[in-house]
């Protein structure tokens, strides 16, 4: 099965309590499900994500595990702008 391409998502720092962005993106790659890929790269309060799911991951994979991910306690304060 062919591997799936990478999706491009933007988080950012929406409260001044949340985790800063080095913590964020710990937290963010942590909670990648097995056989997910992802690059990273620190904005001054945000973080760029590449997400690759495994092949196989139906549309709108990236998406259901960012929403799913933010909403953990770990990452309060954070918010997909993109």
């Amino acid at each position: 099965m062919a591997r799936t391409e990478f999706t491009e998502a933007v988080v950012a720092r929406a409260a001044p309590t949340a985790a800063p962005p080095e913590t964020a993106v710990i937290r963010l790659v942590g909670a990648l499900p097995a056989g997910w890929d992802c690059d990273w790269r620190l904005q001054e309060d945000g973080i760029l994500l590449r997400v690759r799911p495994a092949a196989g991951a139906g549309p709108g994979a990236v998406a259901q595990w960012l929403t799913g991910v933010l909403d953990a306690g770990g990452l309060r304060g954070w918010r997909a702008v993109r």
